[in-house]
């Protein structure tokens, strides 16, 4: 899949489909999805270093699988980057670590991490049976250089046995952006890039 635009790229990268039996949790490694686009010089690259699909093989409730999503310039030309994080929402029980009791059934997001002192978050929004996160890297990537993982890990939710079932496939995509440096007037905040980003993928 390519799409070309104006001056910004926009690649995506699949991540992982979750089921779970009656104890464990299981992530599976889907087809690795990668739209490297150039327009304008900027072209970047999405990987992650740690992810080993047998690693989340029979995961258990709130225990956590090695991820850190980082972007590469591939391209000629300075570049700011975004990654948006799509975490999957579900109405269920939980189980209160202090007590050891069960929560009311509650819309939950299913997966959480903890993002890297180099990002900033820029938007935090509810989707169909999803939350978006998007977050900017601190400072311009120049060409050849990466970021730094936005994540390390990501961990599940302490869920009751039984609230997740094999049916339950549970998809939590990662996109990653980037557009050209000097966009914007030097000292412009990562919110405001952001939104020349998507005037220009909107126009594209």
């Amino acid at each position: 899949m390519k799409k070309e635009r104006a001056a910004a790229v926009f690649l995506g990268f699949s991540l992982f489909a979750a089921s779970s039996g009656i104890t464990n949790a299981y992530l599976q490694d889907q087809k690795t999805v990668r739209n490297v686009v150039t327009t304008g010089g900027v072209k970047i690259d999405l990987t992650e270093p740690a992810w080993e699909p047998e690693q989340a093989e029979g995961l258990t409730p709130d225990s956590a699988v090695p991820k850190n999503p980082i972007v590469t310039n591939t391209g000629k030309t300075d570049a700011w980057i975004f990654l948006r994080v799509s975490v999957p929402v579900k109405n269920i029980i939980l189980v209160d670590p202090q007590t050891r009791r069960k929560t009311e059934s509650v819309q939950t997001e299913l997966f959480a991490f903890t993002a890297g002192e180099d990002w900033e978050l820029l938007e935090k929004k509810p989707e169909k049976d999803m939350v978006c996160y998007v977050y900017g890297f601190r400072r311009v990537v120049r060409p050849q250089d990466r970021t730094t993982p936005l994540f390390e890990s990501v961990k599940l939710v302490n869920y009751l046995e039984g609230e997740l079932t094999q049916e339950d496939v549970l998809d939590m995509p990662i996109e990653a952006a980037a557009i050209q440096d000097h966009v914007c007037p030097p000292g412009a905040r990562l919110s405001e890039i952001y939104r020349v980003y998507l005037e220009q993928e909107n126009h594209s």
